[in-house]
């Protein structure tokens, strides 16, 4: 924390009243610092000083605060001070804020809102977490078509303390619809008498409330939009969702889709690692490593099929492992990169695809069976018990080695083929191609290497 050495000065200057003093100190940093620093207060001290800031600054402060801190905090102050601070959040931080508490505090809390805030979180409950409507903004500011760039200007001074943000208005006309656009710029460079109506855009681009996050997100990257606006089926506007929603959402969705390639299972809620429970780490991670341990099963059947080509050939037995991981990295890396691929919106038709992971893994192939062919004749020679059969080690170092680029080059078909093959299935890539890949894998590796050796020792 930048800030943290501020901590010590903050508290002495509570304790000594000095509240000017304190204010001044507080309200010169970004609210996300001034949150840090209270955050590392007693709950009492948080309340007391909570209590001196401005509204709007205060607002801001308890939105970054630690959550237990903003629990704690709701507990303890009175119920005045709590419903002044809840009417003073952003709708969507106040829906967030809510949805953390427990069921009985929320339900104590809720009859302290305005009807309009308790329809808002009505309205947000009919929809998924993953979609628009569950965490749009309805903090936006609106001005009408007649008014004058110059009216424009002062209503939106009116409206800015209230509001996420007013770089973007938004024009309606009496029933709610969406007419345009006009941005603070727009507004500042435009000739004062100019009315509204004239200067806004109407080449509008927005989503629907039961749009997915994710296509909230990619509209406000491609776009380069400050805000994008949410509509409903007529075309009135229902809400926002601002940049930093947009963040939010691509570092959500990297997440999930990491720790599904990770084959973790189920909803993590941003559960942070170290304070997620052990039995909740287990229920999580459990279910896929069981699924690989038991289709491992398959693998192992087909080496025990050759168990009697491979007694007493000790080379062949400590290099198949080595051939087989080689083979499950290199088809995890294709998946990789293909499901990144599929979920960017940025895939190629399957057939270039699978020639560009094969081309690659051609070249791979190469420089892996060269190392697999020095690995081999390396282990043969450490062995040293009797002199060297040179030729015959040669030609199964050969034969190891040809085992290794075959499987590379399956491998990473498979690791192109299998996220498209699930995505058809209308399964999310993430969720399965990299363990499924991984299991595939093994089980080819583990066929190709032997079934060569077969046919060529």
């Amino acid at each position: 924390m930048r800030f943290h050495l501020l901590i010590p000065e903050v508290r002495e200057l509570l304790e000594a009243g000095h509240h000017q003093d304190l204010l001044a100190v507080l309200l010169d940093m970004h609210p996300s610092d001034a949150a840090a620093i209270l955050s590392a207060l007693t709950i009492d001290e948080v309340t007391s000083i909570l209590t001196l800031l401005p509204t709007d600054f205060e607002r801001d402060v308890f939105g970054y605060l630690e959550p237990e801190v903003q629990e704690a905090y709701v507990a303890g102050a009175g119920r005045e001070r709590v419903k002044t601070v809840l009417q003073s959040m952003l709708s969507d931080d106040r829906a967030e804020f809510l949805d953390r508490l427990e069921e009985r505090v929320r339900d104590r809390l809720i009859p302290l809102l305005p009807n309009a805030a308790r329809e808002d979180l009505r309205r947000r409950g009919t929809f998924r977490d993953d979609q628009v409507g569950s965490f749009l903004s309805t903090d936006y500011a609106v001005l009408n078509p007649l008014l004058t760039a110059r009216a424009a200007i002062a209503e939106l001074r009116k409206q800015a303390p209230s509001r996420e943000t007013i770089y973007y208005s938004y024009v309606l006309d009496r029933a709610g619809t969406l007419l345009g656009f006009v941005s603070l710029r727009d507004l500042i460079l435009a000739d004062e008498h100019q009315p509204v109506g004239e200067i806004m855009k109407t080449d509008l681009v927005s989503i629907s409330a039961e749009a997915d996050q994710e296509e909230a997100a990619r509209i406000i990257r491609d776009y380069d939009l400050i805000a994008l606006p949410v509509v409903d089926a007529s075309g009135r506007l229902v809400g926002i969702v601002t940049h930093d929603d947009a963040v939010d959402i691509v570092e959500e969705e990297a997440r999930e889709d990491f720790e599904k390639m990770a084959g973790v299972t189920g909803e993590s809620a941003g559960d942070d690692y170290h304070e997620e429970p052990v039995l909740r780490q287990l229920q999580r991670r459990a279910p896929v490593i069981s699924l690989l341990a038991i289709f491992w099963l398959l693998t192992a059947a087909v080496i025990q099929g050759f168990e009697r080509m491979l007694h007493g050939q000790v080379l062949l037995v400590a290099t198949m492992p080595m051939v087989m991981a080689i083979g499950g990295m290199v088809g995890s890396q294709a998946s990789t990169l293909v499901i990144r691929s599929l979920t960017t919106q940025t895939s190629s038709p399957l057939r270039v695809l699978l020639r560009k992971e094969v081309l690659v893994s051609l070249g791979l192939s190469l420089v892996l069976g060269a190392i697999a062919f020095g690995n081999a004749l390396l282990l043969q020679v450490l062995k040293g018990d009797g002199e060297l059969d040179f030729a015959s080690t040669s030609r199964t170092a050969l034969v190891i080695a040809a085992a290794m680029a075959a499987d590379v080059v399956f491998a990473a078909a498979l690791g192109a083929l299998v996220p498209n093959l699930v995505r058809w299935l209308r399964i999310d890539p993430a969720l399965i191609s990299t363990p499924a890949v991984t299991a595939l894998t093994d089980l080819t590796g583990a066929a190709i290497f032997l079934l060569l050796v077969t046919l060529l020792l």
